[in-house]
């Protein structure tokens, strides 16, 4: 990779930085469309997944760590952490498929 191939990807993880950063203080308190949906269905506000279909609970629920989902600084830290997983994985994929190309 040249130096302007680094430089792109160092600005769009940056990018992605500042967004985790601001978005728990800059997003909607409205439900969601998952949270609509589900009050329509007529699910309590306080349902689990376990309880609708056995599908285990998310490792991070509501992009925050589940012992505080009301902390805010928290909710950036799953945020990050989400990026960088999602960054490692798609560059482990465009590797494997240059590979095989």
């Amino acid at each position: 990779m040249d130096k302007k191939d680094m430089t792109l990807i160092g600005i769009a993880v940056l990018i992605c930085v500042v967004i985790c950063v601001l978005s728990p203080y800059i997003a909607s308190g409205d439900p969601d469309g998952l949270e609509k949906s589900a009050e329509d269905a007529g699910l309590d506000e306080n349902f689990t997944v376990e309880e609708v279909n056995g599908v285990p609970e998310a490792a991070l629920p509501d992009y925050a760590f589940a012992n505080d989902p009301e902390n805010q600084a928290l909710q950036v830290v799953a945020l990050i952490i989400g990026v960088l997983v999602t960054l490692v994985v798609g560059y482990a994929v465009a590797e494997v498929v240059k590979r095989r190309n």
